[in-house]
């Protein structure tokens, strides 16, 4: 093949072509994205969420899940909706196809939400629109704690200042808080109080809601000036409003604090988020929920959100310390790194197994050399494909790592054998080359035609299998290119005629000698029982199929061993 005459006739040209590939692989590595499973596993969801305090869940269920979900039922691209109504609020998940952009997907929500708004209690918040992906599981906890601030000043502080700069992060869906406790105005009114005062609560209400206003009054416009009227009556100042006038008897005023005790107060009592490391036991805390974008790397959004913190903690004050309480990137960071392991464990056997059979430790040489220089190679093809660096794509590898050795150790046994029978190296590496390249060739595209085929299976599967497909094709076509060129070449160069002088390599060689003679005389034994191999061969083929059918079946195997959360609720 000529590709192979010019790579031993010139083994500078070998040479270069393989660092080129070696080059470019290194540097697309660090470009690729990595997460723990293929994009476009979880497709994209737009949550629609409407609280509405001290509502029924039939109530809300009936004025408001109802209605939105009339008017976003005919959004192109959905798949299915999933409503909840409870006390309190309303959360609608409208989950769409693969193929529908996010971002789109949410305008055209919120663009059909906007049009039934008026439609909506007027005591209900406005309607907010997330974008999520379909798990919507945390990507990131950041606790946020202090040994001398309140609960409530936390809270004030996180919703004013910090929220906002987290939302901005690259590749942040949603933000969420736990353990917010929104500072207000708490008035405990004392029945007994109330009663004496021949008042209700209704009255105590409106009292507040006509007092307690500040309203534009109207403009003065003068020769040389305009004047802006406003008519101010709010109470900005907790004492004063324990003396707003709620009922005016003949004698005396009855004023807020003589039928209740008005304090600050966080809005609900309900909420509590703990985060307990040995250097901060049972400080007040506030949590921060950074929720991924759908599609969006685990992994490197935990970087950017990492480098976020630590601009942060620049500008927070005294007495005030952010931390990353939980991490999934750090579960996922560690499966892909056990997945590096078996590849570099997987790599040393095969090294070990060649060496054993070859018995020539510069035979190893050519097949140890070109095996590093086709899986780099290979992350080239994942780049120029769109492809990211996931459990699937590293376990595809260690695959393709036997498929990957196979060709350079059919091409150095091939030489091998040449210089064994007394030809020099040169020769024995334009022969044997020549004599193994088709066979090379041909055994590449067996394989890509096995493999191409995966990648236009539909749906979830289809997902998952794209990406093993492209991976094991674009490593298979790069091992024959490296066996093609760079090999022979090494052949050349490194192979010599030796003798097996190592202990283990003789031991290991007689070892293989007497098992193969125990395979000749077990071969020839079992081919004269042709209707004991041919029964036997139907009752694995049966039983294959009846444990096929009791064997329980699924796309991944979801295990929750992503940590320990606990969590109280209070009622």
């Amino acid at each position: 093949m000529f590709i192979t005459d010019v790579s031993i006739r010139r083994p500078v040209v070998a040479w270069v072509m393989s660092l080129i590939l070696i080059v470019f692989g290194i540097f697309v590595f660090s470009q690729l994205p990595v997460r723990e499973l293929p994009e476009g596993l979880q497709p994209p969801v737009v949550q629609v969420k409407v609280d509405y305090k001290s509502a029924s869940a039939p109530i809300i269920d009936q004025e408001v899940t109802q209605v939105i979900e009339d008017v976003i039922g005919g959004v192109e691209g959905i798949k299915n909706i999933n409503s909840t109504s409870e006390n309190g609020s309303s959360s609608i998940n409208v989950e769409f196809n693969p193929d529908i952009d996010l971002d789109n997907a949410a305008n055209d929500i919120r663009e059909r939400v906007a049009r039934v708004v008026d439609r909506l209690p007027s005591e209900a918040a406005a309607p907010q629109i997330l974008k999520q992906s379909a798990g919507f599981s945390t990507t990131m906890w950041l606790a946020v704690s202090s040994a001398t601030w309140s609960d409530l000043e936390l809270g004030d502080y996180v919703e004013r200042y910090l929220v906002d700069q987290f939302s901005s992060v690259k590749n942040v869906g949603t933000i969420s808080t736990g353990g917010l406790r929104d500072l207000s105005v708490r008035i405990w009114i004392d029945p007994i109080k109330l009663a004496a005062n021949n008042l209700t609560i209704q009255e105590v209400e409106g009292a507040i809601r006509k007092e307690n206003v500040s309203l534009p009054a109207g403009t003065l416009e003068a020769t040389n000036i305009d004047l802006i009227l406003n008519l101010d009556k709010s109470y900005n100042d907790i004492e004063k409003l324990k003396t707003l006038p709620i009922k005016k008897n003949q004698n005396s005023v009855v004023r807020l604090s003589d039928i209740a005790n008005v304090e600050f107060g966080p809005v609900s009592e309900k909420n509590l988020f703990k985060a307990q490391s040995k250097d901060a036991l049972d400080l007040n805390t506030v949590g921060i929920g950074i929720y991924a974008k759908s599609g969006a790397s685990t992994v490197e959004l935990s970087k950017e959100i990492s480098k976020k913190i630590e601009e942060v903690k620049k500008t927070l004050p005294d007495d005030l310390n952010i931390e990353v309480a939980f991490n999934r990137a750090t579960y996922v960071g560690t499966a892909i790194d056990e997945v590096y392991k078996t590849l570099i464990i997987a790599f040393i056997l095969v090294v070990i197994i060649i060496y054993l059979f070859l018995g020539n430790i510069k035979a190893v040489i050519v097949p140890a050399v070109a095996l590093p220089v086709s899986l780099i190679a290979s992350f080239l093809g994942l780049y120029l494909f769109g492809l990211s660096i996931n459990i699937f794509v590293l376990l595809s590898f260690i695959l393709a790592i036997g498929i990957i050795t196979d060709d350079s150790v059919i091409m150095t046994d091939a030489i091998y054998r040449r210089i064994e029978n007394g030809e020099s190296p040169l020769i024995a590496a334009y022969k044997g080359s020549k004599q193994i390249s088709f066979a090379i060739i041909a055994t590449t595209l067996i394989l890509v035609a096995v493999f191409i085929p995966l990648i236009f299976i539909d749906g979830i599967a289809g997902t998952l299998f794209r990406e093993t497909a492209i991976a094991l094709s674009v490593s298979v076509v790069v091992s024959s290119f490296v066996a093609l060129t760079l090999s022979p070449m090494l052949a050349s160069k490194f192979l010599k005629k030796e003798p097996k002088q190592n202990f283990i390599v003789t031991k290991f060689d007689k070892f293989f000698k007497s098992f193969l003679k125990f395979y000749e005389e077990t071969l020839g034994y079992w081919l004269n029982k042709k209707k004991i191999i041919i029964s036997f061969i139907v009752f694995t083929i049966i039983v294959s199929g009846v444990l096929f059918h009791f064997t329980k079946k699924g796309i991944i195997t979801i295990r929750r061993s992503r940590g320990l959360s606990c969590s109280r609720i209070y009622r």
